[in-house]
């Protein structure tokens, strides 16, 4: 299980120096025309995107590097490459059209595992906020220890201003949390969620500051009484997600904003927040402004009502019954639910809401067609998934072709490229044609 400054083209007037003799100032050296890459371009892709000028990422020893990060308003594709020795990991931000290197950041050690493998426990993520981008490295494990001492749990994030940093520059701050995480997520506004034992941490990597919700803390109740037949919401409280108003809480059959909405109070039409053993589940949106909601309904115990609300208020913005599906699968290296960069589009697995029409698509299967996993979308609303074979769909239709069966799906689309990750063969990035 894996745990996971643009080159500026100067106007330059040449002078003639007459004066004493001297020669005229030599023209700027041309930047190199990038070559051809034959890895890049001998892999199957979707015809939108150029494979004859793609790229492939490598580290500065050739090795390959994996598990891309896409940093669509900076321009540039992230990466974690961790030492041999797998007691320090790099942070290496390349241009997204050339892949060339922006920057390598100095040497961030780690904590330690008992195994000594880092991968499972080491994450990177990327963040907004103020119009600055931030590139987050997540880890956690001991630290400290000795002969006699027990070493203690510990979590770091590690913050790099992805357009300040310079080649070799150590991180802007570091964050500690003094626990070991279980998961972490990151969202628009330069926030962290780390959820350790029993509690939630939540940071700002852009200040530093940290606040930890307990579980069973007074300040994630429930804004209003909701007693059920046995027991209440205010049960097993979890926190997946932040808004502008504070935490978004999980409690036993409901979910709100503490002190603001409850989800009793805005239930799309359809739906019920428990049916027989099922209830409404939440999560957290990319961009902290929206609530994806998971909800029952009376008729087939197989089918939710997804539905997403307006984060400062609740309210529905959209809905759409599709067949049940898990999004928030810890195993995946692309956190679901996931926004194209244009935060238009959100997705979830079987469902894909266009925020802007305010409308929900759902490629569950049906009499006709078979069902299609969402895995990436673009700003111009193309997406990409996989049924029997790769599939192509064109979310202002709704329909969806397949494609040939050895396409690579782009894990990740801006408007400027997609990023193809083959896991243990490579990653590739394309300009789109």
């Amino acid at each position: 299980m894996n745990r996971p400054a643009a080159a500026v083209l100067l106007g330059t007037v040449a002078l003639v120096l007459t004066a004493c003799g001297s020669s005229p100032v030599p023209p700027p050296p041309v930047p190199p025309v990038p070559q051809p890459d034959p890895a890049a371009a001998q892999q199957k892709i979707p015809d939108a995107f150029d494979a004859g000028k793609g790229w492939s990422a490598v580290g500065a020893d050739g090795g390959k590097l994996t598990d891309p990060v896409l940093a669509a308003r900076a321009g540039a594709v992230l990466f974690a490459e961790a030492s041999n020795d797998g007691k320090t990991v790099r942070v290496i931000a390349k241009d997204e059209k050339t892949g060339a290197d922006r920057w390598a950041s100095a040497p961030v050690e780690l904590p330690e595992e008992e195994t000594n493998y880092h991968d499972v426990s080491t994450r990177l993520f990327e963040t907004a906020k103020d119009g600055k981008d931030y590139a987050v490295l997540a880890s956690t494990g001991l630290e400290g220890g000795d002969a006699v001492n027990k070493a203690k749990k510990v979590t770091h994030l590690d913050v790099f201003d992805i357009g300040a940093t310079t080649n070799g520059g150590k991180a802007a701050r570091r964050i500690v949390v003094p626990a070991e995480a279980s998961r972490f997520a990151v969202q628009d506004g330069g926030t962290a969620l780390v959820e350790v034992d029993r509690a939630t941490a939540v940071a700002d990597v852009s200040t530093g500051q940290v606040a930890t919700y307990e579980q069973q803390s007074p300040a994630l109740k429930a804004p209003k009484p909701c007693e059920h037949d046995i027991g209440d919401c205010n049960l097993n409280l979890t926190v997946p997600g932040a808004t502008a108003k504070g935490p978004l809480v999980q409690g036993f059959r409901a979910f709100w904003t503490p002190g603001g909405w409850f989800s009793g109070d805005v239930v799309p039409p359809g739906a019920k927040a428990n049916v027989g053993s099922a209830d409404v589940r939440t999560y957290g949106t990319p961009d902290g402004q929206h609530v994806l909601a998971a909800w029952p309904v009376d008729d087939d115990a197989t089918v939710r009502m997804w539905a997403v609300h307006d984060a400062a208020t609740g309210q529905v913005l959209a809905s759409v019954r599709c067949a049940q599906s898990t999004v928030d699968d810890r195993d995946r290296r692309q956190p679901q639910p996931l926004l194209d960069p244009g935060g238009r589009y959100l997705v979830a697995g079987l469902v894909v809401f266009d925020l802007e029409a305010k409308k929900g698509s759902c490629f569950a299967e049906t009499e006709t067609r078979k069902a299609v996993k969402v895995e990436s979308v673009g700003p111009d609303g193309i997406a990409y998934g996989t049924s029997e074979a790769p599939v192509r769909i064109d979310l202002s239709t709704g329909e969806a072709k397949p494609l040939a069966e050895e396409t690579s799906l782009p894990v990740a689309i801006d408007r400027n490229v997609a990023v193809i990750d083959k896991e243990s063969e490579g990653v590739y990035v394309y300009p789109r044609r």
